[in-house]
């Protein structure tokens, strides 16, 4: 006699078994047969279970769940009682007007936005209730939400106990006027990294004492002191800006060390400039390719031309050449390598339309780019890659940099050595030039901001013996025994300056 398993899984509370038909099962709320052999499973019988609308535990999933909150009742006989009562929406005029001014500031919307017909017909649907603001009303909540969020930032900087690192850069605009922006970045007290921009104002000059006391100002506008340290580009104004500026930072006893560490010169910005004195050698290449990207994208015509001599060379790529912008080496590069995909259909324009080479003819570098200028930019275009990623992971804001400083600008550096003895004499030059730029910076361990080393030895990864290994296989014995003892002076004297303010500080509440 063949003994039947006792059936373990839960689908079998809502099914049972037919007994004409031991191959299928029936739901016990609305009677529907679903296959029940062993060696499909029951995951079909589960499946009918969720959706069965007579199963007494059966909901629509279209169907809204309430949201319930708690109100304090006071009942006939004076007791007081908390019940839950359904939480329904609530019409709030300020609310709406506050969230469509952070609509308009967060989407850098013009405030006309608010007058446009769609816009307030569409306002009338959703809510008829909404009275939609005018221009000049939305502007004034928009100046209202800033004072709003500026206050909160104030109280944030009154009350965090953590340092403060600046970063602050100026330019002059298309109308000849100049301008300073100056953002913070900070830990609170959860260990969360924020970045603001605490202001951005015109200036009447780029002269370092002018921008020092923008800074002073600005400081102490917010009341803010306890300052790390200042990140800044290499321009000359700024070494003095620095200058100034650590004359009243010591005064105001807000930064660490005396100040010795104030100035952090911008990682990014060196390899900017790293990159652009290696390009100098095959800038005509450069040159030549941006102005064939240009002309093709000039015109629909001339792009539409392009687009079928891609064709004819059969080129698969989904995307098109991009033109860059002259001052950011990284969309040079993204440039160079969009073109080198499209170098045959280039070839092809050059060989088939006229007007494309008479058009190249005009311009300062004579030409369209030929084979040779091709095969320069290919060669160099894996080395420029290097620097392309290691500028991106020193470019994040939404994480923490200052702990990966040490490890990618020194890998450039091996790099650059290594491509020193390149076959390619192209290459070769480029990164003669590379180096000089980098040792400028590097090869001097006295002007080297030791806080970066400190960044990297507090990461749980690292640690002394890790920077140490970094720094000698960097430079010579004497040089690597002078910063290495630089180093391990610094990380005391920071950890004894930090020791004396957390035992003064505990003495103070000991006595109150």
């Amino acid at each position: 006699m063949e003994v039947r398993r006792k059936k373990t899984s839960d689908a079998w509370e809502h099914f049972q078994v037919l007994a004409n038909d031991v191959d299928h099962a029936k739901c016990v709320y609305c009677g529907t047969k679903i296959g029940c052999k062993s060696v499909n499973g029951t995951n079909g019988m589960k499946r009918h279970t969720e959706r069965c609308k007579k199963a007494p535990f059966y909901r629509d999933k279209t169907q809204t769940i309430l949201d319930f909150e708690s109100r304090t009742q006071i009942n006939t006989d004076g007791t007081v009682q908390t019940v839950s009562v359904p939480k329904l929406w609530r019409y709030n005029y300020d609310e709406i007007r506050k969230a469509l001014a952070k609509m308009l500031i967060v989407d850098e919307l013009p405030f006309a936005f608010v007058e446009r017909e769609c816009f307030r017909q569409f306002c009338k649907v959703a809510c008829s209730e909404f009275v939609t603001p005018s221009c000049a009303t939305i502007t004034r909540d928009c100046y209202g939400l800033f004072i709003e969020k500026r206050e909160e930032l104030m109280n944030v900087f009154n009350n965090f106990s953590s340092r403060v690192c600046l970063t602050t850069d100026t330019w002059t605009s298309s109308q000849n006027l100049s301008y300073m922006c100056l953002t913070a970045h900070f830990i609170d007290d959860n260990w969360k990294l924020h970045k603001r921009i605490i202001n951005f104002c015109p200036v009447s000059g780029h002269s370092g004492e002018l921008i020092g006391k923008s800074v002073e100002n600005c400081l102490l506008e917010w009341n803010v002191k306890r300052v790390l340290n200042v990140i800044v580009d290499n321009a000359s104004s700024n070494d003095l800006a620095i200058k100034y500026l650590k004359k009243f930072f010591n005064l105001w006893d807000g930064c660490v060390l005396n100040s010795d560490f104030l100035h952090m010169r911008c990682a990014a910005h060196i390899l900017n400039l790293v990159v652009k004195d290696g390009l100098k050698d095959v800038n005509v290449s450069v040159l030549k390719v941006r102005a064939a990207v240009k002309y093709v994208r000039s015109s629909p015509s001339r792009l539409q031309k392009f687009k079928s001599c891609v064709e004819e060379e059969k080129i698969t790529s989904k995307g098109l050449v991009c033109l860059d912008v002259e001052t950011r080496w990284n969309s040079t590069y993204l440039m160079l390598k969009s073109a080198l995909v499209f170098r045959k259909a280039f070839k092809n324009m050059k060989t088939k339309f006229s007007p494309y080479t008479k058009e190249h003819m005009k311009q300062p570098v004579g030409g369209a780019p030929d084979d040779e200028d091709w095969d320069k930019i290919q060669s160099f275009l894996p080395f420029l890659e290097i620097f392309y990623n290691a500028t991106l992971k020193l470019s994040g804001s939404h994480y923490v940099t200052g702990n990966t400083f040490v490890e990618e600008i020194y890998d450039i550096g091996y790099t650059i050595y290594d491509y020193v003895s390149d076959p390619n004499d192209d290459v070769k030059k480029m990164a003669k030039q590379m180096k000089l730029k980098f040792d400028k910076y590097w090869a001097n361990v006295h002007n080297i901001n030791i806080l970066m080393f400190i960044a990297l030895i507090l990461d749980p990864r690292n640690n002394m013996k890790y920077t140490e290994h970094i720094v000698r296989n960097s430079y010579d014995v004497s040089s690597s025994y002078t910063l290495c003892q630089r180093i391990q002076d610094a990380f005391n004297s920071l950890y004894e300056s930090y020791a004396q303010k957390v035992e003064s500080s505990s003495t103070n509440l000991a006595l109150g």
